[in-house]
């Protein structure tokens, strides 16, 4: 059976509270980790983020012999409806709002399929280098990928979210096989916007543990003087300690 290590964390770094999230579930044959992040400015953000988590870890253990890439969409959906019902239900929070990555593992066969709205990202290494991460959904991101000015422009202006209208959450085509010391991380966008892709990749190579990267991480975060929360998962596939002994040289990472 596949091997897996997990470590997580989260902090309300100078904010009063912590609207973050965050969920896993391993068993024998498979296993699911999500993150949600509820969106600034909108009441109830925080408990947006608690009901997406809970729909995403529904989904997962009603799974019989459902596909990972239905899996994944059937996530999103449950989570989408929780958040909106109560939106429903309760007008003063109408217009709350959440973050989602989602990380669904087959154990049996070794493939891996993940899902995303908003710009909380997943990271995904392999022999200890970035190989390809999420693309936010925000008008800072499209403005970037168009070649357009977005230096002034406010990074907390999310074009996908859910309990949104219309929200498209992003999926992979179709599963990835795993490797040996295949690592992932998803994260909150106040813990990435803490750390460099190298420093991602630096510290994944001296970490011994995935708790042990985890912690070398959220230290580099802390002492940058987060303002926002920050919250992270990191999943291991084998031994990625060891594997990144052997490193070898990879492609750009890529957005997906």
């Amino acid at each position: 059976m596949l091997k897996l290590t997990t470590a997580q964390c989260t902090y309300a770094g100078s904010r009063a509270s912590n609207e973050d999230a965050l969920g896993l579930r391993i068993r024998d044959q498979d296993a699911c980790f999500v993150l949600s992040d509820g969106v600034g400015g909108e009441r109830g953000g925080g408990y947006a983020a608690r009901l997406a988590v809970h729909g995403v870890l529904k989904q997962f253990e009603n799974r019989q012999q459902t596909p990972l890439a239905e899996l994944a969409h059937n996530s999103v959906a449950s989570a989408q409806s929780l958040i909106i019902a109560d939106q429903q239900r309760n007008p003063d929070r109408a217009t709350m709002a959440a973050t989602l990555i989602g990380l669904f593992i087959d154990r049996s066969h070794g493939f891996a399929q993940w899902v995303h709205a908003g710009d909380s990202r997943l990271y995904h290494f392999r022999r200890g280098a970035l190989l390809q991460r999420t693309q936010d959904h925000s008008l800072v991101a499209q403005l970037a990928a168009a070649g357009l000015p977005h230096d002034r422009v406010n990074p907390n202006l999310l074009s996908q979210a859910l309990g949104r209208a219309n929200t498209v959450a992003s999926t992979l085509t179709v599963p990835q096989p795993l490797q040996d010391g295949d690592a992932y991380l998803l994260c909150t966008d106040g813990f990435w916007h803490g750390l460099h892709d190298h420093e991602l990749e630096s510290l994944l190579q001296l970490a011994g543990s995935a708790e042990e990267w985890i912690t070398l991480l959220a230290a580099q975060v802390g002492q940058r003087m987060a303002q926002d929360n920050y919250s992270a998962i990191a999943v291991w596939v084998g031994d990625p300690q060891c594997v990144t002994l052997t490193r070898l040289v990879q492609p750009a990472a890529q957005s997906i």
